[in-house]
């Protein structure tokens, strides 16, 4: 079950819990909702549930094609900004297009309020912001105003009955292997247990890539063991192996560990993408068959 102290941030919260979400119904909402977003639209699509046991497999990026050769249907994860369309997938990322001060003082809260409508009644999981430590979102200021602006976009959901969505803190797993002194450090940017349903990070194995080949347990070591002692289930946002030889046998060993820690973890989703340095985006039966073996296995 979910361990949650969001009591004090969800006060408009009724006792009412909400369906399961069963396997099938979770991963075939993903091709929907990606017609869906493109026309950025929210209407057709039944609200999914997911039950607290199960762990969501799916992937970003070339989804579709990946669940074409997959041969079964995979839970998309999808990206979308605060000011344009709004999308639902099984696991959507709101990024921001404004300083995160603005957020926390409420100069988005038309968007949030529309974001919150379009997503109202829908168990998925739900990032504003993500990897927000990154370079690339310097710009958008610091921990302390990502942190409000977290809440306040939390708190606005609340406010307008948009409660049942889990709330995924998708940072970067690399974010809690440097110094507790650096302004980067992964918990410096925690929202607090209140406000965070999942902790979620990434896992890239760069073999091949100017990597030596390094297991996806050992590239979310730090950040699965943060969620751990916060009573948090665990999200692989993105996870991936570049092209070699091994990468068959690299996600059948992601496979084995996600099943052996099942309880911990709430999704996994590829990052089948074609852009880049390395190469992310599967091409051999031998991968196909290891992403289906995830997504049928039945004690996921």
């Amino acid at each position: 079950m979910l361990t949650s102290h969001r009591a004090v941030a969800r006060s408009s919260r009724h006792g009412r819990r909400p369906r399961s979400w069963t396997r099938n119904s979770a991963l075939c909402l993903g091709a929907a909702a990606l017609t869906m977003s493109l026309t950025g639209t929210s209407e057709g699509l039944a609200a999914p549930t997911h039950a607290a046991g199960n762990v969501v497999i799916g992937a970003s990026g070339d989804a579709d094609g990946l669940q074409r050769s997959v041969g079964k249907p995979l839970a998309h994860h999808l990206y979308g900004k605060l000011s344009g369309n709004t999308h639902i997938a099984p696991f959507v990322n709101i990024e921001t297009t404004v300083k995160w001060g603005q957020v926390a003082a409420g100069t988005q809260d038309a968007n949030i309020k529309r974001w919150a409508r379009a997503l109202k009644g829908r168990n998925i999981m739900v990032s504003f912001s993500h990897e927000p430590m990154s370079k690339n979102n310097s710009k958008y200021g610091t921990a302390a105003t990502f942190i409000a602006a977290w809440k306040h976009v939390v708190n606005v959901f609340n406010a307008s009955g948009s409660t049942s969505v889990r709330w995924v803190w998708n940072v970067t797993s690399d974010s809690f292997r440097i110094a507790r002194s650096s302004p980067k450090y992964g918990a410096k940017w925690y929202p607090g247990d209140a406000y965070v349903d999942y902790v979620a990070g990434e896992a890239y194995n760069k073999a091949g890539c100017g990597q030596p080949n390094l297991s996806f347990a050992s590239k979310i070591k730090e950040i699965f063991a943060f969620a751990n002692q916060h009573h948090k289930k665990f999200v692989a946002a993105e996870f991936a192996s570049n092209a070699f030889p091994g990468r068959a046998a690299w996600i059948n060993a992601t496979h084995a560990y996600i099943r052996a820690h099942r309880s911990q973890f709430a999704g996994a989703f590829y990052y089948n993408v074609k852009a880049g340095v390395c190469h992310w985006h599967l091409s051999k039966p031998a991968e196909f068959a290891a992403i289906r073996s995830m997504v049928t296995d039945p004690a996921l």
